[in-house]
Formats: structure tokens, C-alpha cells, sequence
């Protein structure tokens, strides 16, 4: 049981070991060069040419864009000038085999990283979502300032009641009394006549008498 587990074990790993090494990732920046060896091309095979992206073939007899692509005859490492995002995928690369022929592929993924100063300036969904940030931040400053001030002028407003609250009474009369008509008695239409009539009474008393007298001496002369 240990030996056929060992062999179980041994080949798992020399399946796995295979299926990595069939797929190499290289990484490089936009706008450099990228270098993909061909892991293809060993002591048992020739390298062929390279399978890109849309089936075109990249080797002797086939070439594509010279100016883009380059490659080397005896290991088979291809270059790409200048790479954009477009250009990420998988490359595979054939080799045949010097005693038969067969033919050994293994491929190559190439993962193109994009600088982060040219997503900000250039991504559209990622400055809509700059845009959105800038907004909230602007609503939220606005928002803790109209509830500032309504605070300061809810407390300016207590303030001013408590002060008119804490005034004294002899304080309040003292700024606040002043005479008024409306305090005054009133005068009514029959004392304002009573007062026209007995306005002078002395002479309406001594006018008779003084005449009567008049009249007595008027008698007696004649």
C-alpha cells in the first residue's frame, strides 16, 4: 500500500509539475518592451515559431509587423516593442522535435500593468467615481456648516432671552415709564359745559344787584 501510494504521489506531482511549467507569466508596464522566452525550445526540440493572439504566426517564413515583433532563431524568445493593454494574453510557443516529429507547445501569458497616474487621468469610470467622491465630500462640508450655524444662532438667541430675563423690574421702569395721554382722566361733555357755564360766577351774582341798587338811587332823586 505504501508503494503504490508513493507512485500515486509521484505522479500527481510530475502531472502538476507539468502543467505549471507549460504556463510562464511575464509582467511588464505599458509602453516597454516585453521578452517572452520559449519554454519549448529544450535539448530535445527546435524552436518553430509563436502563435499570437487572432492565430497569427510570428517565425521564419512568417513574419508579422518586423517593426513590432522580433524574435530569436535559435532559442525562439520573442520581443513586442511597446506594448499596450491590448496586447496582454497568451502566447504559445511551438517547438518539434529533433529525432521525431512531434511537437512540444507550451505557452507564455503576458500581463500588462498599467501606471496608475495614467488610469486616474485617462479611465473613465474611475473619474466618474472621482467626480462622485468630490461631491460627497462637498455636500458633506456644506452640511456640517449650515448645521454650525444654526447652532451658533440658536445659542445667540437663548443668550438674548436670558439677558432680557435677568433685567429688574426698577430697571424696566426706569427705561420704560414714560406718561402717557391715556393715563390721564378723562373729561367728559358735561364737565366741559358745567366748567363753560360757571366760568365767571361773580358777575352773574353782582350784575342784578348792582342794577337794583342803580334803580333804588334813581327813585330817591326824584
Amino acid at each position: 500500500m505504501e508503494a503504490i501510494a508513493a507512485v500515486m504521489l509521484s505522479i500527481w506531482a510530475a502531472v502538476l509539475d507539468s502543467v505549471v511549467s507549460q504556463f510562464i507569466v511575464q509582467e511588464v508596464n505599458v509602453g516597454s518592451t516585453a521578452v517572452l522566452p520559449c519554454p519549448s525550445n529544450d535539448d530535445h526540440h527546435r524552436f518553430q515559431f509563436w502563435q499570437l493572439q487572432g492565430d497569427q504566426i510570428v517565425g521564419p517564413g512568417n513574419e508579422v509587423n518586423i517593426a513590432k515583433y522580433k524574435y530569436e532563431v535559435l532559442s525562439g524568445t520573442l520581443y513586442i516593442k511597446s506594448v499596450s493593454t491590448a496586447e496582454a494574453g497568451f502566447y504559445k510557443c511551438i517547438s518539434k522535435g529533433l529525432t521525431d516529429p512531434s511537437f512540444n507547445i507550451q505557452g507564455v501569458e503576458l500581463v500588462v500593468k498599467k501606471d496608475w497616474e495614467e488610469v486616474w487621468e485617462t479611465d473613465t469610470e474611475t473619474n466618474v467615481y472621482r467626480v462622485l467622491v468630490v461631491v460627497a465630500a462637498l455636500m458633506l462640508l456644506l452640511g456640517l456648516a449650515f448645521f454650525a450655524y444654526r447652532l451658533i444662532k440658536r445659542r445667540r438667541s437663548s443668550r438674548f432671552r436670558d439677558m432680557s430675563d435677568e433685567e429688574s423690574p426698577d430697571e424696566g421702569t426706569a427705561h420704560g415709564g414714560s406718561y402717557n395721554v391715556s393715563n390721564l382722566p378723562s373729561m367728559t361733555q358735561t364737565n366741559i359745559s358745567t366748567s363753560q357755564g360757571m366760568e365767571n360766577p361773580a358777575l352773574d351774582t353782582d350784575f342784578p344787584e348792582g342794577f337794583k341798587t342803580l334803580q333804588t338811587t334813581s327813585d330817591s332823586r326824584m
